[in-house]
């Protein structure tokens, strides 16, 4: 069964902690929401996320969660 997405948010962001060894990345949004990316998500190449590199993210959302679709540098 494949969950239907409901829409879609873009936000800007700054990396706030970059765990390499875990392929994990934490954003804050502009509304102070924490977001996590992986190394497997599109856009900008997981290795050059450092803590205060400000991107741009595309949250999907669906009925009962939303998560980063895209990831894209800003500077």
């Amino acid at each position: 069964m494949a969950i239907k997405q409901s829409g879609q948010s873009t936000f800007n962001a700054t990396t706030s902690e970059v765990l390499p060894t875990m392929g994990l990345a934490y954003l804050v949004d502009e509304n102070s929401r924490t977001w996590a990316v992986t190394r497997q998500d599109t856009g900008v190449g997981f290795d050059s996320l450092k803590p205060g590199k400000a991107v741009r993210i595309t949250v999907a959302h669906y009925p009962k969660f939303s998560l980063v679709d895209r990831c894209e540098a800003l500077n």
